[in-house]
């Protein structure tokens, strides 16, 4: 009789699964205390195929950080150029625009945005949002749908096993 019983526990551990991974979502995509989250200027978006209120996948941005050194790299490459023709000057080649690619922007399909805040997961900087923070809210309520009807199964395996005798007999 562990097909009912075993049908639970996997209805209940899929439930744990989606809670846990709608917790991770809704914790990146709000920006929870104890994760890595930056502000970001300088945003563009190399797609812009959205309705208003899209979200767009892939952009880059610059921290506060990023535009500095970047604004320094210029101030160089001015400078280099004013001594072009000195021999004895260091030939320092310009570095490109360190910019981040951020995912799930929040974008009206129009203009880029002026500022975007994001979470560091793993290598990848996700947008706050209303998309990312409602994409783990529904993983958040199926989690706790599956572990319900995990509960519910392993209850009614309980109770047939314990009205219907034991399995001895």
């Amino acid at each position: 009789m562990g097909g009912p019983r075993r049908a639970g526990a996997a209805w209940l551990a899929a439930g744990a699964l989606l809670a846990v991974a709608g917790g991770g979502v809704v914790a990146v995509g709000t920006g929870a205390p104890g994760l890595e989250t930056r502000t970001f200027t300088r945003i563009a978006c190399h797609e812009q195929r959205t309705a208003k209120g899209g979200t767009v996948w892939h952009c880059s941005g610059m921290t506060a950080g990023q535009i500095a050194a970047a604004e320094e790299d210029r101030r160089r490459a001015l400078e280099d150029a004013l001594h072009a023709h000195d021999p004895t000057w260091p030939y320092r080649p310009s570095p490109p625009d360190r910019r981040t690619r951020l995912s799930f922007v929040d974008h009206d399909g129009r203009k880029d945005p002026a500022e975007v805040t994001a979470t560091r997961f793993g290598s990848r900087w996700i947008a706050h949002g209303a998309g990312v923070a409602g994409t783990g809210a529904a993983l958040l309520l199926a989690g706790a749908g599956a572990g319900t009807a995990g509960v519910l199964r392993l209850r009614d395996a309980r109770g047939a096993r314990g009205a219907g005798g034991s399995r001895d007999a």
